[in-house]
């Protein structure tokens, strides 16, 4: 008896491990089958490492890559192509964070209920947000620099311009030698993958903070002679300005003012703007991860200072930067960026709702719009209005972000349009690039020119 009672225990415990195999299994297929049609071994959506089949459209409808007779077909625009490489993907799925790569099973057609498409349909059609002129333009203006280009509506969240360079043709791919810098991080979308030291346009950040933390901010005065001392460590201006108040601090991009600001502020509320303002944490553009930013969160008193100028150990990614300016811009709302607009059948059947705008406040307006102010008083008495589109009224900040040794800096211009009927925010960088007033700001108002020449045509074609 006891015999019998043994095996028939014996039985039910591999039947309790059968059905609980059976049961994670169906999980795991239900929870994850999306991700096992991925995998570049798969030849029912891959051939020899190339997706085969899909399309996807920019917001105008131009193709930025179909399938034609089964073969891959980009753009017939050799810088749309280039422009848009790390957000489409190459040939070969290079680009981890693409839309081929992260939707190649919604755009094959896979469902977890019935599998894979028919092999007599085509596949899905990917719509995106972008806009294949402005992302062009970006490309064209970046001249084989390094570094990232960022645009999108801060009222809708749709991101119009996701520029990553070095980039290359995907209907012509190049040959890659090891070592070859001109192709260094290329599979790498620096607008979204990167972080780079912020420099002065960091400064907006600790000035949201100071206004929201430190009440007689706008009465203080400070006195810039070039350097001061901390801790025995010296902190050290671009110039040497003199009497100066908060504003005029951010128009001379300051460092000792700021310095003595983030002093003031504390290494806590340092730390809790950078995350509540995003600059810390990672965002989901569509699905597809950003990286954090990072900053110091203790140290010296000196330490501190460079923390809150933009430099010390600060890193930001051009995304999140992009994303600030547009809370900014929106009243202290986020509208957060998206760049898939809609997943429709090859028949144009839709297959999602058609992405709603996400809002949340995130800063007060008072506070938002004193910092856009700002940025806008610094546009008028130190950049020039000549030096932007008529009429946009551009709110900005410079960065010039110093690296160690004999690295040339990096090269920041962000901001954002103020006149609502271009309601753009922006942020470029350029990686080693030098100065950011002479050589982002350029680039960032060729890209503004080109977002405004879409709008204005746009109008016109309506009243047409």
């Amino acid at each position: 008896m006891k015999k019998v009672q043994r095996r028939a225990l014996s039985v039910m415990l591999i039947i309790i491990c059968l059905m609980g195999g059976v049961g994670f299994f169906t999980f795991r297929f239900f929870t994850e089958g999306h991700k096992w049609v991925n995998f570049t071994a798969n030849r029912h959506v891959y051939n020899n490492g190339v997706i085969i089949d899909g399309a996807i459209y920019d917001r105008d409808g131009n193709a930025l890559l179909d399938t034609v007779d089964g073969k891959r077909k980009y753009s017939d625009n050799e810088s749309v192509r280039c422009a848009t490489m790390h957000i489409v993907g190459d040939k070969k799925s290079n680009v981890a964070t693409s839309l081929q790569k992260v939707y190649a099973d919604r755009l094959v057609g896979f469902n977890i209920i019935t599998g894979m498409f028919s092999t007599t349909v085509a596949g899905n059609k990917i719509h995106t947000t972008l806009d294949s002129d402005v992302c062009a333009a970006a490309y064209e203006q970046m001249k084989g620099k390094k570094g990232a280009v960022c645009v999108f509506n801060y009222k809708t969240g749709e991101v119009i311009c996701l520029v990553s360079t070095p980039t290359y043709d995907p209907e012509n791919p190049p040959v890659i030698a090891d070592g070859d810098d001109n192709y260094d991080g290329v599979f790498i979308n620096r607008a979204i993958s990167s972080r780079f030291t912020p420099g002065s346009v960091y400064k907006t950040v600790t000035a949201a903070a100071a206004i929201d933390k430190i009440a007689d901010i706008d009465e203080q005065q400070f006195n810039c002679e070039h350097t001061m001392k901390v801790n025995g460590q010296k902190v050290v201006c671009s110039g040497t300005h003199g009497k100066e108040n908060f504003q005029t601090a951010l128009r001379n991009s300051c460092n000792i003012a700021f310095g003595e600001i983030s002093m003031q502020l504390g290494w806590e509320t340092t730390e809790e703007y950078a995350r509540k303002l995003g600059i810390t944490t990672s965002h989901s553009l569509s699905g597809i991860p950003t990286v954090k930013g990072k900053i110091a969160s203790s140290g010296e008193l000196n330490e501190l200072a460079w923390t809150g100028i933009g430099q010390n150990t600060d890193e930001v990614n051009p995304f999140a930067m992009m994303r600030y300016m547009g809370i900014l811009a929106n009243g202290g709302i986020c509208a957060e960026p998206y760049i898939v607009e809609k997943i429709t059948t090859g028949s144009g059947i839709p297959l999602n709702i058609d992405k709603q705008t996400e809002t949340t406040r995130i800063l007060s307006k008072s506070t938002a719009d004193k910092v856009s102010d700002m940025m806008r008083y610094t546009v008028t008495n130190n950049y020039g209005d000549k030096n932007f589109p008529s009429g946009m009224e551009v709110c900005a900040k410079t960065g010039t972000a110093e690296l160690d040794g004999d690295k040339k800096s990096h090269a920041w211009f962000v901001g954002f349009a103020r006149n609502e009927k271009y309601p753009y925010a922006f942020a470029v960088v350029v990686q080693n690039g030098g100065g950011g007033y002479a050589v982002a700001r350029p680039i960032a108002s060729k890209v503004l020119a080109a977002v405004k020449n879409k709008v204005d045509s746009a109008e016109a074609s309506d009243k047409n």
